[in-house]
């Protein structure tokens, strides 16, 4: 008889080991030979200065970056701030609005259309709005980064209210629940994983319209100092920004992830 598994490849799990790494331990392998590889090719007759200098190279730069006081306020501590607030406003604001969008029909009809086409909006064209409205500096930044958020928050809370069956609500029903018991202890635990999905996102939209913000028009800003650096030719200034830039999404979304996992009861075991 054969011994191959009747189980669909679909339904078997990942393996938790492939050649005695985990999976972990193979990401880590890939980016450190695409590293090794992109260091070699910088330091070969092939590659101009112009266009690429050796990972060393921007590791010394990203290293002496993070060591002066001026770069961490006025670039890396302006951008996280903005960052932070952008994040924070465009979560609250979308998961409320998710809940108007669930709980009304007539909100639903009404602003539905207008989410289905959101991403097509060219956003960054709303800035000199922006400026007009709330003058030059942090807060048409601010508030153009918390537009871009706002929606992929909106779109998957909504989904996730939505997701409720109506058992649920005879639950909440026969449990002879207030409106806020039934929302704090049924509706937001059901729809909790496809909020914390949509919060995932809104994060990965705040960063990056931060940044392109900064980066096209602003003045200050991490975004600012990368653009600098590439208009004066300073190569190696430009890429350790980068790396700056990498390494902060990275941890940001891994620490959100870290975070919001915890209320995931998907994940509880």
């Amino acid at each position: 008889m054969s011994n191959r598994s009747v189980v669909p490849g679909y339904l078997r799990p990942p393996p938790a080991r492939v050649l005695r790494l985990p999976s972990s331990g193979w990401t880590a392998v890939v980016i450190i030979v695409l590293l090794v590889l992109v260091e070699l090719y910088a330091r070969s007759s092939l590659a101009s200065p112009l266009d690429i200098v050796p990972v060393s190279d921007m590791v010394i730069e990203t290293i002496r970056l993070l060591g002066d006081r001026e770069f961490l306020v006025d670039s890396l501590g302006r951008t996280l701030g903005i960052i932070a607030i952008s994040f924070v406003v465009s979560s609250v604001l979308g998961i409320a609005a998710a809940y108007l969008l669930w709980r009304f029909d007539l909100c639903k009809r009404a602003f539905r259309p207008y989410l289905n086409v959101y991403y097509a909006v060219p956003t960054f064209a709303l800035y000199p709005i922006m400026v007009v409205l709330f003058g030059s500096g942090i807060t048409p930044i601010a508030v153009l980064s918390t537009v871009f958020a706002f929606g992929i928050v909106t779109v998957n809370a909504q989904t996730g209210f939505e997701a409720t069956t109506p058992i649920i609500g005879k639950l909440g029903r026969v449990l002879r629940m207030t409106r806020w018991q039934y929302f704090r202890s049924i509706l937001l635990p059901y729809a909790l994983p496809n909020i914390i999905t949509g919060l995932k996102l809104g994060l990965s939209y705040a960063i990056i319209s931060v940044l392109a913000s900064e980066f096209i028009l602003s003045t200050d800003g991490l975004g600012h100092y990368i653009s600098i650096a590439y208009d004066s030719f300073d190569i190696a200034e430009m890429y350790a920004g980068i790396l700056v830039v990498t390494a902060l999404a990275l941890l940001a979304t891994l620490l959100i992830s870290a975070v919001l996992n915890r209320f995931d009861w998907r994940r509880r075991r």
